[in-house]
């Protein structure tokens, strides 16, 4: 099964962490596609690039890439550790290291960005301003759950719609490097975050790696 991702433009591969960036989740039964405002799309695809040995110990997991072929990949992403992610390049320098909550499902579970020069970037879903108005709307909440169980969506994704912003720890009222609305719109600050980390961290938080 393949996923299609996008991107702002052509020079966010060139400069992947000096330009703004904003895209927007859109699911379905079978894939879903991450829609950056005003550019073509990536895809993604499962396993290695074709031809491409991976480092020794790693296991695939998926490829950001041009092409659906997965030939021209910008980003590739390996299972370092249970609930762990490796975000490569395609010469396998690290990018970045996603540390996913556990399966079992908890109240705003965390998930971590590891970047290389050591800063950690912890994505708490729920942050306070969603958290306060999911509580003045409430009622209109329950309405949209009830809706939701009614209708054909997976148990799993039935959820109070929360926004998730990525800080570093005890940040509160720090400037978040990329942020998850409400209605599956992700943004990345200009500098915040290397896109294609983004794009990898957008992908792993809902397919199932």
């Amino acid at each position: 099964m393949a996923l299609r991702v996008g991107r702002l433009n052509d020079t966010s591969t060139l400069h992947p962490d000096t330009m703004s960036l904003t895209f927007t989740r859109v699911p379905d039964s079978r894939r879903y596609t991450l829609c950056p405002r005003g550019s073509a799309p990536l895809h993604v695809r499962r396993g290695a690039p074709d031809g491409r040995a991976l480092p020794e110990g790693y296991k695939p997991r998926f490829v950001v890439a041009d092409d659906a072929a997965g030939a021209s990949p910008l980003a590739v992403v390996v299972r370092k550790g249970d609930r762990c992610l490796a975000v490569l390049s395609p010469d396998h320098e690290p990018l970045a290291e996603l540390r996913l909550p556990p399966r079992k499902k908890r109240w705003r579970p965390v998930y971590e960005i590891h970047l290389p020069d050591g800063t950690v970037l912890h994505g708490r879903k729920g942050t306070v301003p969603s958290l306060l108005l999911c509580l003045v709307l409430l009622p209109l909440v329950l309405v949209y759950l009830v809706v939701m169980a009614l209708s054909d969506t997976p148990p799993d994704s039935l959820d109070a719609p929360l926004r998730t912003a990525w800080k570093r720890p005890g940040a509160f009222f720090g400037r978040a490097a990329m942020t998850e609305s409400v209605r599956g719109r992700f943004r990345v600050r200009e500098g915040g975050l290397d896109h294609r980390v983004a794009y990898a961290q957008a992908v792993a938080k809902y397919w199932k790696v």
